[in-house]
């Protein structure tokens, strides 16, 4: 309602000052003075032709543009926009020389019996300031252009926009399944084994699950929503591995109030434990998550194993696509890849 507010205010402030424009040179040598609509003729004419210039600007932008420009009929469009300025030509001429024709070459009665004579040309004028045919065209052309112009911006940053939209749609409908199966794969293990925990680990799951299909889609989601999602997939993790994972996770600092991308963070620390873990082997995650002022950082690292997982990453490329789309920059991301260890620093704006 605020945006919209100031939209509108910002269009009636402009709206006044082209409406005042004429009048902000005046031939007295003042700077500005008021129309004097009531008894002085030629201000009302300026009045009136300005008006009719701002209607027309309008019905070009919202009308003409996207209706018939935008639709490829530019030889309607272009014999419109002549239409209109051969309009505003005669009507500026009708409304301050009534009793002359739009095609009058002279002034004076012609001779009998002949055509018009016309009036010679006064050498003196050339160079003088426009007439009011020069100065309606002129208001007239410019307010085409720029309306064009505007126009054409506005449909350029909406396909932008939309094109990242479909570009994140996909990227999200990637990262879903992907988790999915991955989580289930966790599952399967325990229940192969018969473990106890397994029931614990379907409630996880669901609870995993619920958060996906309710928050996954929204642009940002409140941090201590996306937190607690984390929370729950790193204790499944931890049921799901038991002792032979050491998993040294944190998290400091006050989420409260910050918001995120949801499903920003996962992927990184999925990760770590899909190439950070094998039975036979020693395997240490950390995971820290520090929250000061406007900035969060996720530190992970693990270990590298050789993992019996083996996959194209799509997850974790996903996320760096988002992270560029999202936070172009709002974001510094450090990955260091060796021989044995994988580590991640990511800091990102949540304020």
């Amino acid at each position: 309602m605020k945006k919209n507010s100031s939209f509108y205010l910002l269009h009636l402030c402009l709206c006044l000052a082209f409406m005042l424009l004429p009048y902000a040179f005046t031939s007295s040598g003042s700077i500005f003075s008021l129309p004097n609509l009531a008894s002085n003729g030629h201000d009302r004419i300026y009045f009136l032709i300005y008006f009719l210039l701002l209607l027309f600007f309008y019905f070009n932008y919202y009308y003409l543009i996207p209706k018939v420009y935008f639709s490829k009929k530019l030889l309607l469009y272009f014999t419109i926009i002549v239409l209109f300025l051969l309009f505003f030509l005669w009507i500026s001429t009708f409304l301050d020389h009534p009793e002359r024709n739009f095609l009058d070459f002279g002034h004076g009665n012609p001779p009998k019996g002949g055509m018009p004579r016309p009036k010679p040309m006064d050498l003196r004028s050339i160079g003088g300031p426009p007439t009011q045919y020069g100065h309606t065209a002129l208001v007239y052309l410019i307010g085409v252009v720029s309306s064009l112009l505007f126009a054409i911006n506005i449909r350029l940053q909406k396909v932008e926009k939309d094109k990242m939209k479909s570009e994140l749609s996909f990227l999200k409908a990637q990262i879903n399944p992907h988790f999915l199966f991955n989580t289930l794969n966790s599952i399967y293990s325990l229940a192969i084994k018969k473990d106890d925990k397994t029931a614990d680990a379907v409630v996880q799951l669901s609870e995993l699950m619920r958060y996906i299909i309710t928050n996954a889609n929204d642009d940002v989601i409140a941090l201590d929503k996306e937190i607690n999602y984390i929370n729950n997939f790193v204790q499944l993790q931890k049921t799901r591995l038991g002792n032979t994972v050491k998993v040294d996770y944190v998290v400091e600092g006050n989420a409260f109030g910050k918001c995120i991308t949801p499903l920003i963070l996962i992927s990184f620390i999925e990760n770590a434990f899909k190439h950070g873990v094998n039975p036979n082997q020693n395997s240490d995650i950390v995971i820290r998550i520090t929250i000061v002022g406007d900035y969060l950082t996720l530190f992970v690292s693990n270990y590298k194993v050789q993992s019996i997982q083996s996959d194209s990453g799509i997850g974790l490329q996903n996320t760096i696509e988002r992270l560029s789309l999202l936070y172009p920059n709002n974001h510094v991301l450090k990955i260091d890849d060796n021989q044995e260890n994988y580590t991640v620093i990511l800091t990102i704006k949540v304020g």
